[in-house]
């Protein structure tokens, strides 16, 4: 059965942490994790932050989404604000998280239990040790400029969020009182529905902002009722575990003359290419990678140079 929640009907929300940096966080449990560790269940919290605060270089043993809620910052070099997604793969790494001058607020997803984060790079040899691990991450911006159609609904596709594995990702814009079905989430592990903006009704009851659902792989297709204000919302249908990334990559033997090649960070498979360069960080197209300056970080994770292997797809 769906699991649906609004952030008024949380107990116990914004459990305030003091942390050893003099920083400040929250969390508002939306799907809390049992403390009966052999449970595996879904897991939904909104985690915020206070002005300036840095999450350091970390990743999960499960799949995750993230979608930024409020406040502003960054996931390693790249800018987000609210709506903006992140996924990222089991055992991935990902950061700093940095919060800007007014903080920043997430919410994590999950469809199973995670013991919590393992930080880099103290936990560098966990990721060493996992066999046929896939590393892979997207930060995805969702489209709420769309125009419901004649039965008062739009839907689009998150760039970058589709995949064979089930993974998907959809805007979704609503008028009052339109209904819709959301996608089926059979084809992978599991489905969140994030109510951003307006409200919902289900059971009867107007849940208003924020309010998130989860859909069971077996569960079917998910009725959206807008509320009277209408709705926006973001679908995110999680991949089958252990899912490839999107092109296979292979290591080849280095090669510094002939035709430009690429290099792929064997952290979170980040992917440097020699022909396009990395304009924003100052590094010009067709730039090869013995010329790019041995200070250079992954911006996915932060990663050093040393860390970087020359692949072919």
């Amino acid at each position: 059965m769906p699991l649906v929640k609004a952030y008024d009907e949380v107990e116990n929300p914004r459990i305030e942490r003091h942390l050893p940096n003099g920083h400040f966080a929250w969390r508002t449990d939306f799907i809390k994790r049992p403390e009966d560790k052999s449970v595996d269940t879904p897991m939904a919290f909104l985690a915020e932050g206070s002005a300036n605060r840095v999450l350091r270089v970390h990743f999960h043993v499960v799949d995750q989404f993230q979608v930024m809620y409020n406040g502003s910052g960054s996931v390693g070099k790249h800018a987000v604000g609210p709506g903006a997604v992140h996924f990222s793969r089991a055992y991935t790494p990902y950061g700093p998280i940095s919060y800007s001058d007014k903080g920043l607020g997430f919410i994590t997803l999950r469809a199973h239990r995670d013991p919590g984060a393992q930080y880099l790079p103290e936990s560098r040899s966990v990721l060493d040790n996992v066999a046929n691990r896939t590393p892979w991450q997207i930060t995805a911006f969702p489209d709420f400029d769309i125009v419901p159609g004649e039965h008062g609904v739009a839907m689009k596709a998150l760039d970058g969020l589709q995949g064979h594995d089930g993974l998907a990702g959809f805007s979704v814009k609503m008028n009052a009182g339109a209904k819709a079905y959301a996608p089926d989430p059979f084809k992978g592990d599991g489905q969140y529905i994030l109510v951003m903006k307006g409200a919902i009704v289900h059971e009867g009851k107007v849940r208003r902002d924020l309010a998130i659902i989860w859909v069971g792989r077996d569960e079917g297709p998910f009725e959206l009722v807008a509320g009277p204000d209408g709705a926006e919302a973001i679908i995110l249908n999680f991949p089958v575990p252990g899912g490839g990334i999107p092109d296979e990559a292979k290591p080849v033997a280095a090669d510094a003359d002939g035709e430009l090649k690429t290099w792929q960070c064997i952290l979170c498979a980040f992917v440097y290419d020699e022909a396009a360069g990395m304009p924003e960080e100052g590094i010009a197209p067709g730039t090869r990678w013995a010329d790019v300056p041995e200070t250079f970080g992954c911006p996915d994770c932060s990663a050093k140079k040393a860390d970087f292997e020359m692949i072919e797809f």
